[in-house]
């Protein structure tokens, strides 16, 4: 049975391109602009200077004051704070790619990396403030709602996973004594930083064209109906499936719960950028996949809950 959707899947890319010349370029080109305008020059710098800090071990020196607050509030590690901060300002899949970074360099223990990849992966800021609350709901007063409802979503998601993945916040100390002659140079550190910020880019710019063109299948279908097809565009991808939704002309107080959700989820497409950021590890994807359902669910209730309080008030 998985070899058969293989397969299909494999045979309606192949009909799309040589059926659909045009809307297929337009797709793949809709990707790469993508990619190349937006996740490049946002995601590349910070993965080349996440690399450098960790590999010349400059994060915990920086961190290691802060330990008290990230073991009282989310239960982690000063690096494990770091992978966290990373996920949150970095953009999708920072936070799984940096959780599995500190892992491999044994800086947080596997067991705090699948904590962290439970709810350390968000959108980037520039993502929900530019994107979309000021271009696709033209409304800049949701900004900081925004902000705050998928955050503390996120927050919640944390309380829910902790006891599943109980972190050894003692990893890091033990770990260190062990490891002190893994720390590279400072040219070392640059070099490796750069050639394996590089293969990660180009993965998720593979991943980013390739699902550009599922989309493209999709949007061409005949069925199902236009209110369920932008559903499954916001779950198959955020940048476009939040467009459609928003193109629907739903009331307020679906659409913004509706794309925040989505938000919040990531989409297939992020999904499978995470795996691909995963594969070099042993760590599992299935703590990743449990935290954003959780969040899409969370985020929706609080959404509509935010919604609902202000046409009261109002």
């Amino acid at each position: 049975m998985k070899r058969f959707f293989e397969y299909s899947f494999f045979i309606c890319f192949l009909l799309f391109l040589l059926l659909f010349p045009e809307e297929s370029a337009e797709s793949a080109k809709s990707g790469l602009m993508l990619w190349f305008y937006t996740l490049l020059p946002s995601m590349l710098p910070f993965m080349i200077l996440s690399g450098i800090l960790m590999k010349a071990g400059f994060i915990e020196k920086v961190l290691s004051f802060t330990k008290g607050y990230w073991k009282s509030v989310f239960h982690l590690s000063p690096m494990g704070g770091y992978g966290l901060l990373m996920g949150i300002f970095c953009g999708y899949p920072m936070g799984a790619k940096t959780a599995a970074d500190l892992y491999q360099c044994r800086r947080i223990s596997r067991q705090e990396a699948c904590y962290l990849l439970s709810f350390s992966s968000h959108p980037g800021p520039a993502f929900l403030s530019s994107y979309l609350c000021a271009g696709l709901l033209h409304n800049k007063q949701l900004i900081l709602p925004s902000y705050i409802l998928l955050y503390f979503s996120s927050f919640l998601s944390s309380l829910l996973f902790r006891r599943l993945y109980p972190s050894d916040l003692d990893f890091q100390e033990t770990s260190n004594r062990k490891e002190t002659s893994s720390v590279f140079s400072l040219g070392e550190a640059l070099d490796a930083s750069i050639m394996n910020s590089f293969v990660s880019i180009t993965k998720l710019g593979g991943y980013i064209i390739l699902f550009s063109l599922f989309q493209g299948i999709l949007k061409m279908l005949p069925y199902p109906p236009p209110d369920l097809k932008c559903l499954l565009l916001g779950f198959t991808e955020i940048t476009t499936g939040t467009m459609a939704i928003t193109e629907r002309n739903w009331k307020l107080s679906l659409s913004y719960p509706l794309t925040l959700a989505f938000t919040a989820f990531g989409g297939l497409c992020i999904i499978f950028q995470t795996k691909s950021m995963l594969n070099d590890t042993d760590l599992p994807l299935t703590p990743y996949l449990k935290g954003k359902c959780c969040s899409f669910f969370l985020t929706l209730i609080l959404g509509t809950l935010f919604i609902k309080i202000i046409e009261i008030i109002v």
